[in-house]
């Protein structure tokens, strides 16, 4: 038994798939569009290995850290907040993550 391609597709509906995409778009087509695709993939890679040299290490996940629960004094009422461990972001009382750096907020310890 031959084994299945992506989808289940075994090699003959790939074949015909690609004859019609050939037929439909032409050969040169379809050449400048991989060409395109993988130019495109490279890039997106070199851009990622850039940042992971340039950027911080990775700051150590904020679990541990518990958030504190401030209010904040506003000009016609008050507002409950919840001060994010890691980045200081003040987020609407009852999230679970931060609004700023998606770090996770664990609740006050009171």
């Amino acid at each position: 038994m031959l084994a299945a391609g992506p989808f289940g597709l075994g090699p003959a509906e790939l074949v015909i798939i690609l004859v019609i995409l050939v037929m439909l778009f032409g050969a040169s087509r379809l050449a400048d569009l991989g060409g395109a695709l993988g130019k495109g993939i490279r890039e997106f890679r070199h851009s990622v290995k850039e940042e992971d040299e340039e950027g911080e290490p990775p700051a150590e996940p904020p679990a541990r850290a518990s958030a504190t629960a401030t209010t904040v004094e506003m000009p016609s009422d008050l507002v409950s907040a919840v001060k994010c461990p890691s980045c200081g972001t003040l987020n609407p009382v009852g999230s679970r993550h931060c609004n700023q750096c998606g770090a996770g907020i664990a609740a006050p310890v009171s």
